[in-house]
């Protein structure tokens, strides 16, 4: 199994009060610790407001990914994802064959449709309804796709919402046969289909009881296209702000409550296990990752050293690739 670090952003409000330039320090140096402590993959997503205060400081994934690949040379950068609907396609590509380039190929590029209306408000940009979103998506996969692939000719597409026309994009990798493509989200008619269609992995937002079930469902739907679903990787994760029973070492951390969750998460804060247990439930269940986030990661690395000893209780153990102490 391999494990993903989150690094934190400011979405939810962990730079509160910092100045800019210290807090992209911090960044760093946890991208830097992470590394050494082992985890496989480094982590950003994309949020231009923090959650409870606009006036946080909250930084651009794409930036701090580009940053953080130029200081940490070893382990795979992923977005946990790129939204879509603030973003033209093609120059999702053209970023994402650069950065899979000065990253030695280690990109992993996750594409949603986002579920905040007041980042697109405050942005101005147009913010349709969620089988609209998933439309644009489904049309932007298919250029990325296209124009990240070694091989692939110019070409053009024309559809309903995005086009191209001609388009080059060289380079198109860093050298492999094509950019790592990541989803995420749960919906078994449209998402998983886009997952089979387009992807290398998924991270499916589901409790772990959830998840056996959806994993059939996603079977079904690389069945449809004639994929082998052991080429799709199915992925976990952990939020930095769950309020998981037993946690220690949060820092300053504002822990959701249930009024905080976004409609779009099926949880229950009233039955949230331990995280050692839930760590546990995904080894049982085959699932090939997690990408952890951790609360009070800004304030103290000790909650990085407490989800290590959580994962070692569930039967993961990372290898450091240097000296830590």
């Amino acid at each position: 199994m391999k494990i993903g670090l989150l690094l934190p952003q400011g979405y939810f409000s962990e730079f509160a009060g910092w100045s800019p330039v210290a807090a992209w320090e911090r960044i760093l140096e946890i991208a830097q610790l992470g590394e050494r402590l082992g985890f496989d993959s480094l982590w950003t997503g994309e949020h231009v407001l923090a959650k409870w205060d606009p006036e946080h400081p909250v930084f651009d994934c794409v930036t701090l990914h580009t940053a953080v690949a130029a200081a940490v040379p070893r382990v795979d950068i992923g977005f946990g994802v790129i939204n879509s609907t603030l973003r033209n396609p093609a120059m999702t590509a053209k970023m994402a064959s650069t950065l899979d380039t000065i990253s030695d190929g280690r990109l992993i590029l996750g594409l949603g449709c986002g579920f905040k209306p007041s980042e697109a408000d405050a942005f101005g940009v147009a913010f349709p309804d969620m089988k609209e979103r998933l439309a644009i998506l489904g049309e932007h996969f298919e250029i990325i796709s296209r124009m990240t692939r070694r091989d692939d000719p110019p070409f053009t597409f024309e559809g309903a919402r995005a086009r191209v026309q001609d388009v080059v994009n060289a380079p198109r990798t860093g050298g492999g046969d094509h950019v790592r493509l990541a989803i995420g989200g749960h919906g078994p008619n449209v998402t998983f289909r886009l997952a089979a269609k387009y992807c290398d992995e998924i991270n499916i937002d589901l409790p772990a009881e959830s998840m056996a079930e959806a994993r059939v469902v996603l079977t079904d739907r690389c069945a449809e296209i004639g994929r082998d679903p052991a080429t799709l990787r199915v992925v976990a994760g952990t939020n930095p702000a769950w309020p998981y029973p037993g946690l220690k070492a949060i820092g300053k951390q504002r822990l959701m409550r249930k009024e905080d969750l976004p409609a779009i998460m099926p949880y229950d804060f009233d039955a949230l296990l331990p995280r050692a247990d839930e760590f546990a439930q995904w080894v049982e269940l085959g699932i090939d990752g997690v990408i952890c986030g951790v609360p009070g990661l800004v304030d103290t690395a000790e909650g990085l050293y407490e989800l290590i000893d959580d994962l070692r209780t569930a039967g993961i153990e990372l290898t450091p690739t240097a000296a830590t102490a």
